[in-house]
């Protein structure tokens, strides 16, 4: 006898078709029904293979049957690519805006736009959401033969110097400059925005710092990709780095950088927003730097300009700028093509409190331009943007990591003059969300 019968694998899997256990309740009803004698049955072999589906879908997961995992979408239709990243959630009796799926589709939620305007799948019709643009931060149904595993996080990083990771006992303010490692005090300010509980994922990582030798003193050294800064870059992370991220302290250069690096790898490696969006190192051009060697500065920020290639189509090039010696955290975005400097603060004022960061960053443009032999048609134009507000005196960092994930999960070079539609304020969750990201990051490149 010959029974065949194409499923997907033995445990559920991304494929919506029938498991193991209902292709066997298949078998037994042909047999029930008399299709196949008792001599057939009896002189038959069963062939099983679990090599793909299951095994997929297993590494998929992490390990695990069922959960949220990072995946890539992709759509068929004009043609075959992937529009966007998200995130699939696999679990029991989901269900889309409370109602059950289409049969074929799993429920994602997206986190980054790489085709804009291509139409979702399956269109939401309460919320008249019909294309990817307008999907970001939220859930959609989409075919399940076209959701794959995000594989572009590395599992390990490559570590300084080629010996692992660096557990020198020494203090860390002995190693390098890093302004911004001081703290401010919140005084008498309004608390922090978090929601005071702590994630699972945080916990776990708190918990694998305080049985770490970091605790007594030690560091880790990492090196990052040559695409995050356009140049070789190391960061160290130490204890009071880790503290920033468990107490909802202000942040430091080495918790900025890290979330830096973490968006790279998560949301453009590998994709056409790696020629859309670029980072330059706050280690590099920030107040304690100009004010010591201002053309040095304005030299290294014409470097990281020169690093990137073409830049005669539009692109953002966002600078984390601190006000130095632990102080104030903005945003500037810059526009090289069109000679716009995007200014984007979470307290009240403008670009006029840091002239000589607006001195530096323009001379910089400028000199840029000459060496590329482009021509200064008009004036740089610096536009403050009026984005969320801090209620704080702590949480200017995690704005300003906030303001370059918004803006490239939404694949915008335009900043809006009043911000995006999708972000008019920040919610504790908004910061909450960025900490668990971190964390789980940490924890998967085993940085600890």
């Amino acid at each position: 006898m010959n029974f065949a019968f194409g499923g997907t694998g033995v445990f559920e899997t991304l494929n919506q078709g029938p498991r193991m256990t209902t292709q066997i309740s298949f078998f037994e009803k042909a047999i029930q029904d008399k299709v196949f004698i008792t001599s057939n049955i009896r002189k038959s072999v069963a062939l099983v293979s679990i090599a793909g589906n299951d095994y997929t879908f297993y590494n998929f997961k992490n390990g695990s049957i069922q959960g949220i995992s990072p995946c890539q979408l992709y759509l068929s239709s004009p043609t075959y690519r992937m529009v966007g990243k998200g995130k699939v959630h696999n679990t029991s009796g989901e269900l889309l805006h409370h109602n059950p799926l289409p049969v074929g589709y799993m429920k994602v939620s997206v986190d980054l736009v790489l085709d804009t305007d291509a139409l979702l799948p399956l269109p939401d019709v309460v919320s008249e959401t019909t294309l990817m643009r307008e999907a970001v931060r939220s859930f959609v149904g989409w075919p399940s033969d076209l959701i794959f595993p995000d594989a572009e996080t590395p599992t390990r990083p490559t570590h300084k110097a080629g010996k692992g990771i660096s557990r020198r006992i020494e203090s860390v303010a002995s190693l390098k400059e890093v302004p911004g490692r001081k703290l401010k005090k919140a005084g008498n300010d309004i608390p922090p925005t978090t929601s005071g509980t702590k994630s699972q994922i945080m916990m776990r990582l708190e918990k694998m710092v305080n049985e770490s030798d970091i605790m007594h003193g030690a560091i880790r050294s990492i090196d990052f990709d040559e695409g995050v800064f356009g140049a070789a870059h190391f960061e160290i992370i130490a204890k009071e780095d880790m503290q920033q991220l468990f107490e909802h302290d202000e942040l430091g250069i080495a918790v900025i950088h890290t979330y830096i690096w973490y968006m790279y790898l998560t949301l453009l490696r590998g994709t056409e927003l790696c020629n859309r969006f670029n980072f330059i190192a706050a280690s590099r051009i920030n107040a304690t730097l100009i004010t010591k060697n201002p053309t040095s500065v304005k030299n290294d920020l014409v470097d990281r300009f020169m690093a990137a290639g073409d830049n005669t189509t539009p692109s953002l090039y966002f600078l984390p700028f601190n006000s130095g010696n632990g102080g104030h955290w903005v945003l500037v975005a810059m526009d090289l093509s069109r000679l716009i400097v995007y200014y984007l603060d979470s307290l009240s004022g403008d670009w006029s409190k840091y002239p000589s960061m607006k001195k530096t960053v323009d001379a910089a443009i400028i000199k840029f331009r000459s060496k590329k032999n482009y021509r200064n048609r008009k004036d740089i134009t610096w536009i403050r943007v009026k984005c969320p507000q801090q209620n704080n005196s702590v949480d200017c960092g995690f704005f300003v990591l906030r303001f370059m994930r918004d803006i490239i999960a939404l694949n915008r070079i335009d900043i809006p003059k009043m911000y995006f539609e999708e972000y008019k304020s920040y919610s504790r969750a908004h910061l909450d969300e960025m900490k668990d990201e971190l964390c789980q990051f940490i924890v998967d490149q085993r940085i600890i």
